[in-house]
Formats: structure tokens, C-alpha cells, sequence
């Protein structure tokens, strides 16, 4: 990794890298997302997508968001962490009826 991490940072990286190859693994090939498209369809440039992918940038809520959204992929599945923050932001943030 880079350096830029605590080690849980680094292990939730690893975890959804994991999660991540093994989504598209089970791809075709004419499937499988390219960087340049996952980018766009983030919202953020190639550039700070792949500081995400490769450790310059340590994981966030934002991120872990957008990525669920894009690869269906649970952020619970890689970061209980994360996941605890965005159910919390959800509960404390539910609109009034």
C-alpha cells in the first residue's frame, strides 16, 4: 500500500478490492466496467478514483456510497465501519412525516 493508511484503512481497501475482482471475475468481459466509465459514473475523475483503488485516499462514506450504488456491492461487505456511518447519518437524518 501506499503508506498513506492506518491499518484498517488498509484492510477495508483490501476487502473491497477483493470484493470488487471478484464482481468482475464473474463478468463477461464486454461487461466488466473500465475505470474511465466507473469514474464518470461516480462523479469524480479517473485520477481520484484510482487514488481510491490503489491507497493515496483512505475509503469514505461518499465513496462507499457511490461504489454500492455502481457495483451493487454491499459496504458492509468490506466496511462494517463505513456501514455503521451511513446508517447512522441515515437515522439521525429521516425526514418527518
Amino acid at each position: 500500500m501506499s503508506g498513506n493508511l492506518w491499518v484498517w484503512e488498509e484492510e477495508e481497501l483490501l476487502a473491497m478490492r477483493r470484493a470488487f475482482a471478484a464482481l468482475k471475475a464473474g463478468q463477461p468481459q464486454a461487461e466488466r466496467v473500465s475505470q474511465r466509465r466507473m469514474a464518470a459514473e461516480m462523479g469524480v475523475s479517473v485520477t481520484t478514483l484510482n487514488a481510491y483503488m490503489t491507497g493515496k485516499r483512505a475509503l469514505d462514506v461518499k465513496f462507499a456510497l457511490m461504489f454500492e450504488r455502481l457495483t451493487g456491492i454491499p459496504t458492509r461487505s468490506y466496511s462494517p465501519r463505513l456501514a455503521d456511518e451511513i446508517a447512522s447519518h441515515r437515522h439521525h437524518h429521516k425526514p418527518a412525516v
